[in-house]
């Protein structure tokens, strides 16, 4: 599976510096192990969106999304990020979703984390992405 957002996967690990700190101008962030794998999840699973016309409003994900519910802080803010997703699937957002793959900020992020989305990869590609993820994270380390 060839992903679509490799060279925004590839920024994020290459702007991380040696002490995990973002390098250049704006706003300092740390790019964590779990930080690319989550984008490197969430962009195979917008690729496999996008390359069949899968519709993300499908059983398996709203079931997905209640089980996240019941288990995140119950916040207004991580509410409203749930909102938000619930929105998404209802909707079929798909300028949504890519919206929150390729933004690095603090809130795409959160989004990322809490997707209920990856129930859509079988378990093949679920293992290509995290067989990438260990290759990249390994050539990272060996910089």
């Amino acid at each position: 599976m060839k992903l679509l957002h490799t060279r925004t996967i590839m920024r994020a690990i290459r702007a991380e510096g040696a002490d995990g700190s973002s390098r250049g101008g704006g706003q300092m962030s740390v790019v964590t192990p779990k930080t690319v794998r989550q984008q490197l999840v969430q962009s195979a699973v917008l690729d496999k969106i996008i390359t069949t016309g899968l519709s993300v409003d499908t059983e398996p994900v709203r079931r997905s999304l209640q089980t996240i519910r019941r288990q995140v802080n119950r916040s207004p803010l991580m509410e409203r990020y749930l909102d938000r997703w619930d929105m998404i699937v209802r909707t079929n957002d798909i300028d949504d979703i890519r919206r929150i793959v390729e933004t690095d900020d603090d809130t795409s992020r959160e989004m990322r984390n809490l997707s209920p989305l990856s129930v859509l990869l079988s378990d093949d590609e679920r293992r290509r992405v995290l067989t990438e993820f260990s290759t990249r994270l390994k050539a990272t380390a060996q910089r």
